[in-house]
């Protein structure tokens, strides 16, 4: 009569479900406890065995092992051996599972995923005083005007590029609902500038509903033009 073997690595927590040795006692009539039974038969049901086709579950003395099984370099209290007896039609049938207990499971820590977005502003205008970008489709951001978040989050960078003309600087600062956030760019004058700036997270958060605007700063006697900036936020 051919024998196979199946073998199933199930990787258990020992505080939830202890070794096998612990767990697998012989019950009087010479089977097998019937939660042990469950357990060998819910594998057998995935592999197409059903529980009413099964005659008899017994544990496999490990010291003297079927010429069917080779086990080699595992600990014997981690390890139990079961043979089933079924029927498949008319036919008596035999097969082995292996099952594996280990206490060194790895929980995987759950993968935080964060969201990158930026932020688009500027000006095409020559300006000589202080004043709020326009946002990507022109309109100029204010106090009460800006990208309004739709989640909580943070602001983690600002770059921008921009013409300066004078004696001075220009600072461009990230304000969220109209009040500055301390998180900026610093552009010197004498001609084409540019600077970016990062920082960690939850520096400068925001919740949904705060809105996101870019004010200009003027020190110094200067004309600044052509601005492109970029603020990015992560949720």
């Amino acid at each position: 009569m051919k024998k196979r073997v199946f073998v199933f690595v199930s990787f258990l927590l020992i505080l939830s479900v202890g070794a096998f040795a612990q767990t697998t006692d012989l019950d009087v009539g010479g089977g097998v406890r019937e939660d042990v039974r469950n357990y060998v038969e819910s594998f057998l049901d995935k592999g197409g065995i059903e529980s009413e086709q099964i005659e008899a579950v017994t544990e496999i003395n490990q010291a003297d092992l079927p010429d069917e099984i080779e086990i080699k370099e595992i600990e014997e209290n981690n390890v139990g051996i079961y043979e089933v007896n079924f029927t498949e039609g008319e036919e008596e049938k035999n097969i082995f599972v292996v099952t594996y207990s280990t206490p060194n499971l790895e929980i995987k820590e759950e993968v935080k995923t964060t969201s990158v977005q930026y932020l688009s502003f500027g000006s095409s205008e020559i300006l000589s005083d202080n004043s709020y970008l326009e946002s990507v489709n022109g309109v100029k951001t204010g106090k009460d005007v800006g990208y309004v978040m739709m989640r909580p989050g943070s602001v983690t960078g600002i770059s921008t590029s921009l013409n300066v003309e004078g004696s001075g600087s220009v600072e461009i600062k990230v304000y969220k609902n109209g009040v500055d956030t301390g998180f900026s760019n610093l552009i010197n004058s004498e001609g084409q500038g540019s600077d970016f700036d990062i920082q960690s997270e939850d520096v400068v958060k925001f919740n949904a509903g705060d809105s996101i605007s870019v004010y200009v700063k003027v020190k110094g006697s200067v004309e600044w033009s052509d601005v492109v900036t970029l603020v990015e936020v992560m949720n």
